[in-house]
């Protein structure tokens, strides 16, 4: 029984034995695939947040709406509009 161990797998165990494809496998590159969808996407968010026109539109939004509602501390900015 001890000599089992000692015979050398054919090609084709070889293979198999070296890469099985697991649950664990398949998982983590899913995990990888939606990690470089959102790594775009924000990528695509500091592009748009370091041009002038949205940095603008940033400021306008944010000041106006303290200069003119000064008395109003529950000031919620809608950055959704800014974004698109």
């Amino acid at each position: 029984m001890g000599q089992l161990c000692c015979f050398p797998f054919s090609r084709d165990e070889e293979k198999i034995s070296q890469k099985p494809i697991g649950i664990r496998d398949l998982i983590n590159e899913a995990l990888r695939r939606e990690r470089m969808g959102l790594q775009s996407k924000v990528k695509q968010i500091k592009e748009l947040l370091l041009k002038p026109e949205t940095q603008a539109k940033i400021r306008r939004e944010l000041f106006e709406g303290r200069f003119i509602n000064n008395s109003n501390e529950g000031n919620d900015v809608d950055f959704s509009a800014i974004l698109t």
